[in-house]
């Protein structure tokens, strides 16, 4: 059985230390991962119009981001069903429920010891997702605070 996993992110290389601890946790079995990203939507009329998530996502992942990703999905080829990042905008726990529904998740893990930074119309999910009551993971890493963005992804494979 294929289990579907929701992990928050803010698109910085450091968020994907809870992806990598959830796949090396679940080696033995093959998991479907949802990365979410939560952000306000957008009042303007042209811009709902036109609105397109995909071009959202691509304009924040960065080349660092990318990189530590397709790293993440070689390294743990044999434990990924299927990978996949969604957009999240509600601001509600009935609108994270129906988004948890609707992707018929069964966990989602959630950093201890890490806030996410999420960029100018972001937010940081995890108040929500815990107040909803669904069945959540949360888990620690160490990190070095001194870290460039060089040496991202050196820390998330250290």
């Amino acid at each position: 059985m294929v289990n579907k996993i929701l992990i928050p992110i803010d698109f910085r290389v450091e968020s994907l230390n809870t992806l990598k601890y959830c796949l090396e946790e679940r080696k033995q079995e093959k998991s479907s991962v949802l990365l979410m990203y939560s952000a306000y939507s957008s009042d303007s009329i042209t811009e709902l119009l036109f609105y397109k998530p995909a071009k959202i996502i691509e304009a924040l992942v960065s080349s660092n981001f990318n990189d530590a990703i397709n790293i993440i999905k070689n390294t743990y080829e044999s434990s990924l069903h299927s990978f996949g990042i969604e957009l999240f905008h509600g601001l509600n726990r009935n609108a994270f429920l129906n988004f948890y529904e609707a992707n018929e998740i069964d966990l989602v893990y959630l950093p201890k010891d890490y806030c996410l930074k999420p960029y100018k119309n972001g937010f940081d999910p995890i108040p929500l997702i815990k107040k909803s009551k669904v069945q959540f993971k949360e888990v620690a890493w160490t990190r070095d605070h001194d870290a460039t963005n060089k040496d991202e992804l050196n820390q998330l494979f250290k």
